[in-house]
């Protein structure tokens, strides 16, 4: 009985011991990269996901283990391929895309509160987007949760469509029109009391990326940004400046903003002529008089505002400009002053036509390659037919000649 029990007893230890050793093996085998800083650490597995994003002072992994979401994609021919297998080779990030046809390789490195994901090289053809870093977390972005993380991106080559704040999500892509080598990410991790401290940090390390000492992160501590302003759309000029400095003391309020659309275009701020007649001679006559009264002034602008005006648009558009569709003329263009019927061979049922202030959609079209002859057209009205109607035109096109909507 005593011979039994012994025997039974090393038999169940070495089964335990060859079982802790397959389950460290297996471990070894599924972590191809690990990270630390020091509040967090990252771990990519060889199947490309992220097996963790841990708080290194609780130990509490925040990372989703979703089997569905790989830590990189690619898009191609509009279809997502997600990373399938991961490996280190000198230190850095290899990934595959099975079905794609692409490689990529990525640095990947420890900061004080962050990782920084960079991409080295993408490797293939026919890539129109590289989501470079996707990690879903458990965290909600809550004030309330003791441990925030955001993703930032470093410079214009990347983005990242969250606000940097606290997140349940962290993503950033680039694209191939501003190139895919050098877009570069901070993947932060800290303790929510510190997380603005930390995005301050960050971006002041970030050579390539623009700040404000008053904006941003450093918003809340700026001075300027603790009062309450005014908002002149057109008129403010200096035979009524005044009147403006006049009604903004009687209210209490220390700064007067110039609002993009009336008193200047936007896109490349060119003062309103009949406001400022003399331009920014005139606009800084204006801003001079608020100046010497005491009260702030600003320029109220949105982000990817562009005025048809612009130089960027007319008469050549820009090739930065983004375009979301393309079609082919299905007949000739004349030269006409007066709107005229514009026929391409490809439906426009899927094309909106809603244009307006809180809609992000374009009414615009462009037509030819050829830069030297490019223009650009307002307000198409966008029918279930494959017709669009535009207007006037400066000059003519032959059936065939291509046409871009533009998205500005």
């Amino acid at each position: 009985m005593h011979v039994s029990l012994v025997r039974f007893f090393s038999i169940t230890i070495a089964l335990l011991t060859t079982a802790q050793l397959m389950a460290a093996g297996a471990a070894r085998e599924k972590t191809t990269l690990t990270v630390e800083g020091d509040s967090l650490r990252l771990t990519i597995g060889n199947n490309a996901h992220t097996l963790d994003f841990t708080d290194k002072s609780s130990g509490t992994n925040y990372a989703i283990q979703n089997p569905t979401v790989a830590f990189a994609r690619v898009k191609k021919a509009g279809k997502f391929f997600a990373a399938t297998t991961a490996g280190r080779t000198d230190g850095r990030l290899v990934l595959e895309f099975a079905g794609a046809g692409v490689t990529a390789t990525l640095r990947v490195t420890g900061a004080k509160h962050s990782v920084l994901v960079e991409v080295l090289s993408v490797t293939g053809d026919g890539v129109e987007e590289f989501v470079f870093a996707e990690v879903p977390l458990t965290l909600k972005g809550a004030e309330a949760e003791p441990f925030a993380a955001c993703a930032l991106a470093l410079n214009l080559q990347t983005n990242v469509r969250e606000l940097p704040r606290a997140a349940s999500r962290m993503e950033a892509s680039c694209y191939p029109r501003f190139g895919f080598a050098g877009a570069k990410v901070a993947l932060i991790g800290c303790p929510q009391k510190d997380l603005r401290r930390v995005i301050q940090e960050v971006v002041t390390a970030a050579p390539d990326l623009p700040h404000s000492p008053i904006g941003g992160p450093w918003a809340l501590d700026a001075e300027i940004n603790q009062g309450s302003y005014l908002f002149n759309f057109s008129d403010l000029s200096e035979e009524k400046a005044e009147d403006w400095i006049k009604l903004a003391r009687s209210l209490g309020l220390n700064q007067i903003d110039f609002h993009g659309g009336g008193s200047f275009r936007f896109g490349d701020c060119e003062p309103n002529p009949k406001t400022y007649p003399k331009g920014r001679a005139s606009l800084k006559a204006v801003v001079d008089k608020l100046h010497a009264a005491g009260l702030k002034a600003g320029l109220h602008t949105y982000a990817f505002f562009i005025d048809k005006k612009c130089p960027w648009v007319t008469p050549v558009p820009d090739k930065r400009l983004a375009r979301d569709a393309t079609f082919t003329l299905a007949e000739s263009l004349d030269a006409s002053t007066n709107p005229v019927p514009v026929s391409v061979t490809e439906p426009t049922t899927n094309m909106s036509a809603i244009t307006g202030f809180f809609v992000r959609n374009s009414a615009t079209l462009q037509v030819d390659d050829d830069s030297s002859s490019t223009r650009a057209r307002t307000r198409p009205r966008l029918t279930a037919s494959p017709t669009v109607s535009v207007g006037p035109w400066a000059r003519a096109w032959r059936r065939t000649r291509k046409t871009r909507r533009l998205t500005t």
